[in-house]
């Protein structure tokens, strides 16, 4: 994670009730445009404009024992595997490859299961289950994966009147069962939308205590974006109310919690009203 998203996550742990609220100044990359006044009821305008965003996933999370993760084909191809199950492997260590990909371990833990060597497989298809016997905190990442796919993931978090706000040693998939194949192999792994931060093993924690999770992938880099404020929707499909009164249906990408892209429906300085048509009061 570089300087500036960390910075990013810091101020998201901190305030993350207030994030949205301060979606206008926040992120100094936006101009920040001040509302415009008109006498009606879209008086409050804002408009597009272009910027980074990093795709940003804050939630509340408790400190649990033991995590059973998997780790994805970063490609499609024939997966060849350097481990088996049983096996200790250490940060780094090389747990197999696709094609001319290498898959290695985010940190030391034991191989659960292995699918049948030489499977061609495709991208961010499960082909290794570990198991950290450290502490890890777990949540709900199915909004962010369904806007950047499963991505590499960074992470920061902050534990209630504990330790942080602290890096994560890994994001990862959490690994729900395999079914057994031959000679010790896995023919499947299945995972589903939650991933756990995995906490540093120096880190003083312990299972029960409540914590604040920040996730985020890759920055997206000059998209178009409005404050979160101003839409009406949250992942795909959205609306927006034009100055006129006209109500817009806009496609919808990534957000930081405080401004979301614009993927389809407008364009870069097209004003729209500060109040989304689901919340304004005088819509029919």
């Amino acid at each position: 994670m570089n300087i500036r998203r960390m910075q990013r996550a810091i101020v998201i742990l901190l305030i993350p009730l207030a994030l949205v609220g301060c979606s206008s100044t926040e992120n100094k990359q936006y101009g920040g445009q001040p509302a415009s006044a008109s006498g009606d009821r879209t008086a409050q305008t804002v408009r597009v404009e272009t910027g980074d965003i990093v795709p940003t996933r804050s939630l509340k999370a408790q400190v649990g024992a033991g995590v059973d993760f998997a780790v994805l084909a970063t490609k499609v191809g024939v997966f060849v595997p350097s481990v088996e199950s049983g096996q200790r492997v250490e940060q780094g260590t090389v747990l197999g490859s696709v094609e001319d990909r290498q898959l290695v371990s985010p940190v030391g833990a034991t191989v659960v299961s292995v699918i049948a060597a030489r499977t061609t497989v495709p991208a961010n298809y499960p082909v290794v289950t570990l198991r950290f016997d450290g502490f890890g905190l777990t949540g709900d990442l199915s909004n962010l994966v369904a806007t950047v796919g499963n991505a590499p993931f960074a992470g920061k978090f902050q534990v209630t009147d504990g330790v942080g706000p602290t890096d994560c040693s890994g994001v990862v998939p959490l690994a729900s069962d395999a079914s057994s194949g031959a000679e010790g192999q896995s023919s499947t792994i299945s995972i589903s939308d939650s991933y756990a931060c995995l906490i540093p093993t120096d880190s003083l924690v312990r299972a029960g205590q409540s914590a604040i999770l920040v996730v985020t992938a890759q920055t997206r880099n000059d998209v178009a974006s409005l404050p979160v404020t101003a839409v009406a929707g949250r992942l795909q499909k959205g609306q927006v109310r034009r100055p006129d009164g006209t109500v817009v249906d806009v496609g919808l990408g990534a957000t930081d919690g405080a401004r979301i892209e614009i993927t389809s429906g407008l364009k870069a300085g097209d004003a729209v009203s500060a109040t989304p048509p689901d919340l304004d009061p005088q819509s029919k």
